[in-house]
């Protein structure tokens, strides 16, 4: 029954269920992203700041349109999110995904924590030989 009810109630916001369970990438107050007005297009990236999070699956977005200035855009999924297919008002809204400046420092970040436990482990198993 609990998963019935649970069904029901995605279906009555519109999502399916394999939609309420993406998780999007994670991002933080003020990374650099680029938003697409068509999140199924390549084309016309647009470089916005994250400027809230104001859902699991969404964020609110300060895009920089040149002759225009800021522009914000609410309710933004990422591109990968499987509801944008089936859903013309998601979609509506947008997409995002990293800007290469944001991949690039997420990398570095996930490469030095992996390389301080790893020495780490190192300094543990030397010190666990020495006894």
């Amino acid at each position: 029954m609990g998963m019935e009810v649970s069904f029901i109630s995605a279906h009555a916001q519109g999502w399916t269920m394999a939609e309420s369970q993406f998780s999007p990438p994670e991002v933080a107050l003020g990374e650099t992203v680029y938003w697409y007005a068509n999140p199924h297009s390549d084309s016309d990236p647009q470089l916005g700041w994250v400027s809230e999070r104001p859902g699991r699956n969404t964020v609110t977005l300060l895009v920089f349109a040149p002759g225009v200035g800021f522009v914000e855009k609410t309710s933004v999924r990422h591109r990968d999110d499987p509801g944008l297919h089936e859903n013309a008002n998601w979609r509506s809204h947008g997409g995002w995904e990293y800007s290469e400046e944001t991949a690039r420092q997420r990398r570095l970040s996930a490469a030095a924590a992996d390389m301080i436990v790893s020495r780490e482990k190192a300094t543990k198993a030397s010190s666990n030989g020495k006894r």
